[in-house]
């Protein structure tokens, strides 16, 4: 029996009298199907970056999928992962309306309102806080990525202090043009000063006072705590969107009415246990992955085969054979370039962060 096998392998793979030295396998057409198969895989890769923008479930699942990405890569540093806080959703999704309605693309409104002003409007008391932008995208990939590859975004996505997360994706008008905003906002709340037991005759100290000192002190030690109020500006705006303790300025009154308090992807269930919802997801996080190692330990298989067909009875050579197996490693290897990164790149799309 097992004779048997190691006989038919050999026939298949391996040039020999029983197959009169034309291996099976490039003898076959299956070589050619199987290339086919595989342009195919890679089709559905170029047509769902292609048509994944137009469907329902585009917002709700680059919404998870950045927070998903954004956690590994803290936890990949070995930082606290995140938490979704529906403030900071609600935040964001509140700016993100207000770039679609006011077409603009920038971390300050034309009327001067800053990130900090839709925070303090969704009513979270912030000590840190930071914003990261992106419009026009293809794939949440390709925004965080780009993100990552920023000096100023990627010390927003990794900054230790940070506790808190909320992502808004909303789809507008922009310039004339449909397209996505993505707004991810950042923060760590105020720290509420609790009373401590204290030695008899003492004021009672409150707690975590000394820890934001520390801080605020460790962001720029040349300056003692006495000075910071007088010295340090507590906001920086910039690409950077980092603050550095909390701002005395109050957000002033809201021009219409809050909306409902946003639902976040995480929070809608129903379309996050949905077959669709499921199966782009694994479109945007696996697919391509497993494409590639598809093709890439194919590309190493018929290479050996190749190396085995020409070495093996070096003085029976078939010309065709050889040819067969070249052209499908030149295949393969466009097809392994071809990535879904360098897809993406191809494809005509104004994609921007700030």
């Amino acid at each position: 029996m097992t004779k048997t096998i190691v006989l038919k392998i050999k026939s298949i793979f391996v040039p020999c009298s029983e197959n009169n030295y034309r291996p099976k396998f490039l003898e076959s057409k299956f070589l050619f199907y199987y290339l086919l198969f595989l342009l195919i895989l890679k089709l559905i890769t170029v047509s769902s970056l292609i048509y994944f923008p137009k469907t329902i479930f585009f917002a709700d699942l680059s919404n998870t999928i950045l927070i998903q990405l954004t956690n590994q890569g803290r936890e990949f540093l070995s930082l606290n992962p995140l938490k979704e806080n529906p403030q900071l959703s609600q935040a964001a999704y509140l700016k993100a309306q207000d770039m679609v309605a006011k077409d603009y693309f920038a971390h300050q409104s034309p009327e001067g309102k800053t990130p900090w002003y839709w925070i303090k409007a969704a009513n979270y008391d912030y000590q840190y806080a930071g914003e990261n932008l992106a419009i026009g995208f293809l794939d949440p990939e390709e925004v965080y990525q780009t993100w990552e590859d920023s000096p100023s975004h990627r010390a927003n996505l990794f900054n230790q202090d940070y506790q808190d997360i909320g992502i808004a994706v909303l789809k507008g008008d922009f310039r004339g043009n449909e397209t996505f905003v993505v707004v991810q906002l950042f923060g760590s709340p105020k720290i509420t000063p609790k009373e401590q037991p204290s030695p008899e005759g003492t004021p009672p100290v409150p707690s975590g006072a000394g820890e934001v000192e520390e801080k605020i002190t460790e962001e720029k030690p040349e300056i003692s705590p006495q000075e910071i109020s007088q010295e340090m500006p507590q906001e920086k705006v910039g690409q950077d969107e980092v603050v550095f303790g909390e701002s005395e300025e109050k957000a002033g009154p809201l021009e219409e009415p809050l909306s409902p308090v946003y639902l976040s992807s995480f929070e809608n269930r129903e379309i996050r246990n949905s077959f669709g919802f499921n199966f782009f997801q694994f479109l945007s996080l696996n697919y391509n992955n497993l494409i590639q190692k598809i093709i890439f330990y194919s590309l190493v298989f018929i290479i050996i085969s190749l190396i085995i067909n020409i070495f093996v009875r070096v003085d029976v050579q078939y010309e065709d054979l050889i040819v067969k197996a070249a052209f499908s490693i030149v295949l393969l290897m466009l097809f392994n370039f071809l990535d879904k990164e360098l897809i993406i790149q191809l494809i005509p799309h104004n994609f921007l962060i700030y």
